[in-house]
């Protein structure tokens, strides 16, 4: 699965660095198996309606529980902008309210003005994303570059139209439809391979 835009652009505004999602779960031979607890975060939870219109972000995990699953969760439940969590299956789903410095750029992102928002969010976004792009799009699509508005018109062009994106944005906008959590979104990250833990967390 690709990461959301929700991943991409709205994630690193909640203020939790990726490093804390970070592990190095094993598989039976020892060898890793998991990297990361983070699997993609969404604008809502189609199982979970009473939070969908809060303005949340939906942050989905592993909720494999090896030795360090408490020391992370406990860190996790310290934000002040953690709201709460829920298990789904074989992960875990947190949610978090977007912190009050960053609603006016979190308002402009789900507006698709990318390039509107302020330097200290272009810088959050920057060094806390994930995208499953190529790293150098992410500051063309912010400084709504030259080379990448000329990409797109000739991807729109054809022989008897031209397209021309003028002032626009150099990057699609948030489509809430492909933002959302669904049973659907739920089985294909259920059907990853996952782990068992052994007796001893059981």
């Amino acid at each position: 699965m690709k990461y959301t835009k929700t991943a991409t652009f709205l994630f690193p505004l909640l203020n939790i660095s990726k490093n804390l999602f970070d592990c190095n779960i094993l598989d039976n031979w020892g060898r890793i198996k998991y990297k990361s607890r983070f699997l993609n975060a969404y604008l809502a939870d189609s199982s979970i309606p009473k939070f969908n219109d809060k303005g949340y972000v939906f942050v989905v995990c592993r909720s494999y529980r090896d030795l360090d699953f408490e020391r992370f969760y406990s860190t996790i439940q310290a934000f002040p902008n953690y709201v709460d969590d829920y298990d789904n299956k074989d992960y875990v789903v947190f949610v978090f309210s977007i912190p009050e410095e960053h609603q006016e750029d979190y308002k402009l992102i789900l507006e698709g003005k990318y390039s509107k928002i302020s330097l200290e969010s272009k810088r959050l976004i920057l060094g806390n994303n994930y995208f499953s792009d190529k790293a150098l799009v992410l500051p063309l699509i912010l400084n709504k570059a030259i080379v990448l508005k000329d990409h797109w018109e000739k991807r729109l062009s054809n022989p008897w139209s031209i397209a021309v994106l003028g002032e626009q944005e150099v990057w699609p906008i948030i489509s809430t439809n492909k933002e959302l959590l669904t049973k659907e979104v739920a089985n294909l990250l259920v059907l990853k391979k996952s782990l068992h833990p052994s007796g001893e967390f059981g």
